[in-house]
C-alpha cells in the first residue's frame, strides 16, 4: 500500500461514489476499485458498504478515513515547505479554519485575484486552533478562524501584537437524514438532543468550541450529550450523517448542496441558537502590499463569501 490508497479512499468517501470519484481523479473506475480493494485487503476489514446508490463508509472506514485525512494534511505541509525553501518568491500565506476556507473563501481568493494577479495567495488549512497556533508562530500571516476565543489565547494573541477582528457570522444548525431514522422529526428540544447519537468535529475546531460555549450557558456540557464520533473535516461529517448514523451540527453556509438537494434535512431546536462566528487575526507590522490588500477585501462588502 502506498499513500496513493489513502488519497484514492478520501475521495470516494467525500465524493459518495466510485464513479464520481473516478471523474475527479481523471482515471477508470476499476482503478479506483482495485485501490479499494487493495486497501481493505491490507488492513483485512471493509471500509466501504456498496449499494446502488452509491457508497457510505463504515464504521471502520470513518476512522481510516480521519486518519488519512492528517497523514496526508502532513504529507502537504512538508512539501510546500521544501519547495518555497527550492523557490523563494514573496507570497501571502493565509491560515483558514475548515469551513471558511471551503465555503467562503474560494470566491474571495476569485476577486483578489482578479484584482492583483501579480500576488500568490497560498492556503493553510487546518482547525481553529491550529490556525491560531500557525500565525502565533509566524507560520502564517493572516488567520480567518470560526468560534469564540477564550480569554487566555486571546491575552496571547494580544501579548504577539496580534489583532483579533470579527468579520462575519454564520450560525450552526442541527441537520440529519432526509430519508433515515428522523426523517419525520421536526423539532427538538436541547434536553431531547442530548440523548440522540451526535457527530461532531474535534476537539480545537471553532464549531466544537462555539457549540460547547452554547451549550455551557445552559448548564451543560459536551459529556452531557451522545457524541459517537469525532471527525476532522466536515465533509466526513456530511457523510456520516447522509449515512444515517447520527445528527450533527454544522454552519448552514456549508450545507447549501446537501439542504437544496434534499440529502439532509434542517431540524430546528426549540429555544437556542447556535451562532457562529468568523473572526480574522494578522500583525500590523506586514510592509507586503499583499497583506494590505487582502485584509482590505476580506474585511469589505466585496469579499464575496461563497
Amino acid at each position: 500500500m502506498d499513500l496513493s490508497h489513502l488519497s484514492t479512499f478520501c475521495t470516494v468517501v467525500e465524493s459518495g461514489s466510485i464513479s464520481r470519484a473516478a471523474k475527479e481523479l481523471f482515471v477508470t473506475q476499476p482503478a479506483i476499485s482495485l485501490k479499494i480493494q487493495e486497501l481493505e485487503e491490507h488492513y483485512q476489514v471493509q471500509l466501504l458498504d456498496r449499494t446502488n446508490k452509491g457508497v457510505t463508509p463504515t464504521e471502520t472506514g470513518l476512522f481510516v478515513y480521519g486518519e488519512a485525512q492528517k497523514v496526508l494534511a502532513l504529507l502537504a505541509s512538508i512539501e510546500r515547505e521544501i519547495d518555497l525553501s527550492r523557490n523563494p518568491i514573496e507570497d501571502l500565506t493565509v491560515g483558514a479554519s475548515s469551513t471558511v476556507g471551503n465555503s467562503a473563501l474560494p470566491c474571495t481568493l476569485l476577486i483578489y485575484r482578479g484584482r492583483y494577479p501579480g500576488y500568490n495567495i497560498t492556503i493553510d488549512l487546518g482547525n481553529s486552533q491550529q490556525v491560531i497556533e500557525k500565525i502565533i508562530s509566524r507560520r502564517v500571516e493572516i488567520a480567518l478562524i470560526e468560534g469564540p476565543i477564550c480569554s487566555d489565547l486571546q491575552k496571547q494573541l494580544v501579548s504577539e501584537d496580534i489583532i483579533t477582528e470579527k468579520i462575519a457570522q454564520t450560525k450552526l444548525i442541527l441537520v440529519a437524514s432526509c430519508t433515515g431514522q428522523y426523517k419525520n422529526l421536526t423539532s427538538i428540544s436541547l434536553d431531547e438532543l442530548t440523548e440522540l447519537p451526535l457527530i461532531m468535529r474535534e476537539d480545537g475546531s471553532g464549531i466544537r468550541a462555539t457549540f460547547e460555549q452554547i451549550v455551557a450557558a445552559k448548564g451543560l456540557s459536551s459529556q452531557d450529550f451522545n457524541i459517537i464520533y469525532e471527525l476532522t473535516t466536515g465533509n466526513a461529517i456530511i457523510s456520516a450523517v447522509s449515512s444515517d448514523m447520527g445528527l450533527t451540527l454544522l454552519p448552514v453556509m456549508s450545507l447549501r448542496k446537501e439542504l437544496r438537494h434534499k440529502i439532509l434535512k434542517n431540524i430546528p431546536l426549540k429555544n437556542i441558537k447556535f451562532k457562529h462566528d468568523f473572526n480574522l487575526l494578522y500583525r500590523k507590522e506586514s510592509k507586503k502590499v499583499s497583506h494590505k490588500t487582502f485584509i482590505e477585501l476580506i474585511t469589505s462588502k466585496e469579499r464575496g463569501f461563497c
